[in-house]
């Protein structure tokens, strides 16, 4: 089946118009997506709690990253 996003591991679906905005966020294993009460869309680094050159909340679209993992693989 073929979907007009992306799937997460939590069940929600990304529509593909977002994941575009977010670039290598949308996909990334170390990210984590929030949304707020008003639909703000928001992608929490969680390399960040770790290493200080990750910033916690980057600015989007993420087009290159050092700690970029591919959600699902290793």
């Amino acid at each position: 089946m073929r979907y007009s996003g992306r799937v997460t591991g939590k069940n929600k679906m990304i529509p593909a118009e977002k994941c575009a905005r977010a670039g290598l966020c949308a996909d990334c294993a170390h990210s984590n997506r929030i949304e707020s009460s008003r639909g703000s869309l928001f992608y929490l680094c969680e390399l960040s709690a770790r290493d200080p050159a990750f910033p916690k909340y980057p600015r989007l679209p993420v087009l290159q990253c050092s700690g970029y993992t591919r959600a699902g693989r290793g």
